[in-house]
């Protein structure tokens, strides 16, 4: 701390001192940064806050162990804010009189000065003319040791188990842990209420970092800030029953249920219970949509073949269809279109056809086929060629032409004047189909 704008009365020094507090003092601190006259309105309004604090309603959820008070205009010169952070074990009733023997002895103590802290044995009082309720503040902070030495005290180890307790509700937490035989220490760790859950957890940390330069080798101890505190005894000083206390766990980071409060732990339950609900209903909505669709395509896919299967009287077996064209020899071979090649072909009665053999990798469906076979068949016109049926065998899909004997086809392909070779006819039908 630096002396020159901190003045420090441990309590040692306040023995002489006429105070009117009846609890004892751990110590004080009067900052010399901001001063102000008797006679000023900021004096006034911190006798207001000094006489009044302690007389007001306690915050809510603090169990009746924090008082707040502010008077003036915020952005005024006059403007003074204080608070008053009692012992979680006390009563309400003790800590109203704790507070009020506070308000009393730090005027005294800091007569001048406009920031001010005062740590006694059962509360924390402090005034400033800046806002600090909701401001967590772990500087300037007061250290006594223990007097006793203690080579393995484990005084780590027991804040960090109560870390976790004092996050919540009133955010104070006390328990003791045995160090060896017949040797146990007690401790306290207490937080102002009107702070969240990480600035308190911040200003703890805080207190367990200064354990090393205040307590290192000592039985235990006082570690005190502006915004939360802690008490290491060898004796039990606080006031709470042994059944009122839980078992403290190894650590602060431990990941076993026990480290967590009990609202926090529901609340992981009932989320968990909530995304397996969820995962559950999702899977099951899944499956059922997969199913539907897939019988709706095995459905489509049936309706195809029946349709095809209902123009039965215009259907070829394949084999009559493979001895027509000499089981599609080239030299049968007339073009070859963007779905397969077309032959020409002879039946066993004599007449003779266009068969176009489909690609397998054509594109063309089931769908597209049974479309074709449909239409066309019912189709006729002088300049269309006739369908006359088709043949769906052994991954096959064939329909079947009538073919225009070379004159005809020869009108029908380049008109009557000019004659041409059967390669330009097969060119002609290539780009036909």
């Amino acid at each position: 701390m630096n002396s020159s704008s901190l003045i420090l009365l441990l309590s040692v020094l306040m023995v002489s001192l006429p105070l009117s507090s009846a609890q004892p003092v751990w110590g004080y601190n009067c900052s010399n940064n901001r001063n102000y006259t008797r006679n000023s309105s900021f004096a006034a309004n911190l006798n207001t806050l000094l006489s009044s604090i302690a007389s007001g309603a306690p915050l809510a959820g603090s169990r009746g162990h924090f008082h707040n008070l502010t008077v003036g205009a915020k952005q005024g010169d006059d403007f003074a804010s204080g608070t008053c952070l009692c012992r979680g074990d006390l009563s309400s009733t003790d800590c109203t009189s704790s507070c009020m023997d506070a308000a009393k002895s730090i005027r005294q103590v800091c007569p001048t000065q406009k920031q001010a802290i005062g740590w006694y044995r059962d509360c924390v009082f402090r005034y400033s003319d800046q806002p600090i309720l909701g401001v967590m503040s772990s500087s300037p902070w007061f250290c006594s040791a223990n007097p006793a030495n203690a080579s393995n005290p484990k005084l780590t180890a027991l804040l960090q188990s109560l870390g976790p307790k004092a996050l919540y509700g009133p955010k104070y937490a006390a328990g003791s842990r045995r160090v060896s035989g017949s040797l146990s220490v007690f401790a306290d760790l207490g937080c102002n209420p009107d702070l969240n859950v990480s600035d308190c957890s911040r200003c703890y940390q805080d207190i367990i970092n200064y354990i090393p330069s205040c307590c290192h080798g000592k039985a235990g101890g006082a570690i005190l800030t502006p915004s939360c505190d802690s008490r290491v005894e060898t004796y039990q000083f606080y006031h709470l029953s042994a059944d009122s206390l839980s078992p403290a766990p190894t650590s602060l980071s431990s990941s076993t249920s026990k480290d967590y409060p009990e609202r926090k732990r529901k609340s992981l339950e009932i989320s968990a219970i909530a995304v397996a609900t969820f995962l559950a209903v999702f899977v099951v909505v899944g499956i059922w949509i997969y199913r539907r669709q897939r019988k709706a395509r095995h459905a489509t896919n049936e309706e195809d073949i029946e349709d095809i299967i209902a123009v039965e009287s215009l259907q070829f077996d394949l084999a009559a269809i493979k001895a027509a064209t000499c089981n599609f020899s080239w030299d049968n071979k007339l073009g070859e279109g963007g779905f397969g090649e077309v032959y020409k072909g002879k039946l066993g009665n004599g007449q003779e056809v266009a068969v176009k053999r489909l690609s397998k990798n054509s594109g063309q469906g089931i769908a597209e086929f049974k479309t074709e076979v449909i239409l066309v068949a019912g189709l006729q016109h002088k300049n269309l060629v006739k369908l006359l049926g088709f043949c769906m065998a052994s991954k096959e899909k064939i329909l079947v032409y009538e073919f225009l004997s070379n004159s005809s086809l020869d009108r029908f392909l380049f008109g009557n004047h000019k004659k041409h070779s059967p390669q330009s006819v097969k060119a002609k039908m290539f780009h036909l189909n």
